[in-house]
């Protein structure tokens, strides 16, 4: 059966209206009107085929939704490949064992009484964490003083468990050093301290043993020094205060960072004038006088030596000045412009390791410098540049010395304390390693947390496998090396320290560092505009029929 179109008469559509019509793919009153009718098997085939229309809709809106999506946010999003971090509260523990020797029979008693009393004292010392000390005391037995003395072993020996210090206990009247002297620093392993016989003063030769463990032999403070530079941490005017005057005058030089491998430009300013033939040999003496150094220190650290002329510098119009005693001298304000001058003159191509620069001033006359009181001195050691030296027949001994400050092995010793004059005790290469170890320890493991922070603050930094898997070598030797019952090891935590300090300062890290999350949004806006409108009224239809069905 067929019925009429019947025309109504319904007011004009607004323009409104027909936008709204537009966009939702309604039918105009024209259009409408051009219909004609509609046949009953026509709207059967629209019934059939409204199941297909409906599951391409669905599909389309899934394909684009529930897989374009997504496939877009990984592909555009940056890869953090995951590595673990060595927790900050946790703790790096230093085994340390005080060997003990004594000289005679009759120190048995005392020994004894002197070794508990520095594992007390020892536990008192102020220690920064998480730097942990667990003190341990032993007594080998009684030696002779003279073979102790006679060991000048420069060979450190590597132990399982526990950083070994050797002390020998040596009467008055065995001793063969002056009287006033108390403490006899060795050039080997072993070192001495006299042992008085009266019992009022054998209190103060016990705590002098202690001053020496903990301030010479293991140096706490310097360790302390270590982990507030790495943790950031500051020292408040009466922590500084209360620090004795030695640690005071060296503080500086125990905050200096201590590195892998050094470079020494050795750098000789010249006059312009004629240079006899055997000036010409010194700065070759100077120069192999640290290589020599160089040589005793390789178990620590690497040392590289080079050597610089600067020809026509002048130094003696330019920085020094005659005194009233007709004297040419280096004032401090001019050594400052020296140095201004040198660095100048000097500029780095190095890529690895920490340059320093010892100047030595080629004079034809001796220089004496001046510090900035005026008084005389030797030379000036500038933290983490370098060196000024006037050439003289001290030259290349106080070359050694600046060498030995700049890396942290010079002590204050207490009035009544000898160190022999070598350029390097065995003890002091084993404490050196210590330092070493513990510097290692704490910059491997807050190169790994400093990674970790950048991953989490910036969004689009880049961490690829082989960052990921240094930093997690890394911190799996900081797990297996710092841990209670076992000592420090050097190189294996040298070598976590170059894989952390690697991972940290990756080029790949900057690889998505220039395409943040705003500019990829805006190249992908583009291509995903033209799509949205569509796509929301086909999801506005697709409800209409499911709502219809339903009702």
């Amino acid at each position: 059966m067929t019925e009429e179109k019947v025309a109504t008469d319904e007011p004009p559509t607004s323009l409104k209206q027909k936008i709204f019509n537009f966009i939702l793919g309604r039918q105009t009153d024209a259009e409408e009107e051009n219909e004609g009718k509609i046949t009953e098997s026509f709207i059967k085939y629209v019934r059939a085929e409204r199941f297909y229309k409906l599951s391409a809709s669905l599909s389309f809106v899934i394909l684009v939704f529930l897989i374009g999506m997504p496939m877009w946010y990984l592909t555009t999003s940056t890869y953090r490949a995951p590595f673990p971090t060595f927790p900050a509260n946790r703790s790096i523990t230093v085994e340390v064992r005080i060997n003990f020797a004594i000289a005679s029979d009759e120190m048995s008693e005392d020994v004894q009484k002197v070794m508990s009393e520095l594992e007390y004292n020892m536990t008192t010392k102020e220690v920064v964490a998480p730097l942990d000390f667990q003190w341990r005391t032993r007594f080998i037995g009684v030696r002779k003083f003279d073979d102790l003395e006679r060991d000048h072993s420069l060979k450190v020996e590597e132990k399982e468990e526990f950083f070994d210090v050797f002390i020998c206990l040596v009467s008055e009247k065995d001793w063969k050093h002056y009287s006033a002297t108390r403490v006899q620093l060795g050039i080997g392993k072993w070192n001495f301290v006299q042992w008085p016989e009266k019992s009022e003063e054998k209190a103060k030769a016990s705590s002098r043993i202690t001053e020496l463990v903990s301030d010479t032999l293991i140096d706490v403070p310097h360790l302390n020094s270590i982990v507030r530079r790495d943790l950031r941490q500051k020292m408040q005017p009466w922590q500084i205060a209360a620090l004795p005057l030695s640690h005071q005058k060296r503080l500086v030089w125990d905050s200096a960072p201590l590195a892998t491998n050094y470079h020494i430009q050795v750098i000789h300013l010249h006059q312009n004038t004629e240079i006899p033939t055997e000036a010409l040999e010194q700065p070759k003496r100077t120069a192999a006088a640290l290589r020599k150094f160089a040589e005793k220190v390789q178990g620590v650290t690497r040392v590289d030596v080079s050597i610089e002329h600067l020809w026509d510098f002048e130094p003696t119009t330019q920085f020094l000045a005659k005194d009233v005693q007709e004297r040419w001298t280096l004032t401090h304000s001019a050594m400052e412009e020296l140095i201004k001058k040198v660095d100048a003159q000097m500029q780095t191509s190095l890529e690895q390791g920490t340059v320093l620069r010892f100047v030595v001033l080629e004079t034809s006359e001796p220089v004496v410098v001046l510090d900035e009181t005026g008084e005389d001195i030797d030379g000036v050691a500038v933290a983490s540049w370098g060196a000024v030296l006037p050439r003289n027949e001290a030259t290349e001994s106080k070359a050694i010395a600046a060498m030995r400050i700049q890396m942290g092995m010079d002590a204050e010793l207490s009035i009544g304390w000898h160190r022999p004059s070598v350029a390097l005790c065995q003890w002091e290469v084993a404490r050196a390693r210590l330092r070493a170890s513990v510097d290692n320890a704490m910059r491997a493991a807050s190169a790994v947390r400093a990674l970790d922070e950048l991953a989490h603050k910036i969004s689009n930094i880049a961490i690829n496998d082989d960052v990921a898997g240094r930093a997690t070598r890394a911190v799996n030797i900081l797990d297996e090396v710092v841990r209670p019952g076992k000592r420090l090891d050097f190189e294996s935590l040298l070598e976590a320290r170059r894989l952390a300090d690697s991972a940290n300062y990756d080029h790949s890290l900057l690889a998505m560092l220039y395409f943040p999350m705003d500019q990829r949004t805006a190249v992908l806006i583009p291509l995903a505009v033209p799509i949205v409108l569509p796509i929301c009224k086909l999801i506005f239809e697709i409800s209409m029929v499911i709502f219809r069905g339903f009702l």
